[in-house]
């Protein structure tokens, strides 16, 4: 019986904990100073590919946002997100246009558990030219399968 009970200790899990920044506070640690620029907002339904990325295959409304969060010398993080408002409905009135969707969420949202989905990507042309990187730059981009969804 002692065996066992050594043996389960020893199985691997499939659980991690993650830590989420809010990106401005993030930024302000390193020693630069915080930007940030609101890009694009809107309701719409997902193509196909996203929503089944995010949240199988189902049809919702969500608030989509795109935001570039700077740093002093470049440009920090490129925030394409989608909040699917079946499961925060509070993002519907919300403009995004001060307060970035990263800090919003972590706010107001409680995160308890999910499964998440971490991908290299290659950056598409609009992107490259948002972050200042080359054409098919590799980036890591992630989403979970909640509906909060961000990333591309």
């Amino acid at each position: 019986m002692f065996a066992c009970a050594i043996q389960r200790n020893l199985i691997p899990r499939n659980r991690a904990t993650v830590d989420i920044p809010v990106i401005r506070q993030e930024v302000a640690a390193l020693g630069m100073s915080y930007g940030y620029r609101h890009l694009n907002h809107a309701q719409v339904t997902p193509l196909h590919g996203v929503a089944f990325r995010n949240c199988g295959d189902a049809t919702y409304v969500c608030v989509n946002i795109t935001a570039l969060h700077q740093d002093s010398s470049a440009r920090f993080v490129f925030e394409p997100c989608w909040i699917n408002l079946q499961i925060v409905a509070a993002a519907a009135t919300q403009d995004f246009k001060t307060t970035s969707a990263n800090e919003w969420l972590l706010a107001l949202v409680p995160y308890t558990h999910g499964r998440i989905r971490f991908v290299a990507e290659a950056t598409t042309p609009d992107e490259a030219r948002l972050l200042g990187n080359d054409p098919d730059a590799p980036f890591l981009s992630w989403s979970d399968g909640q509906g909060i969804m961000r990333g591309p």
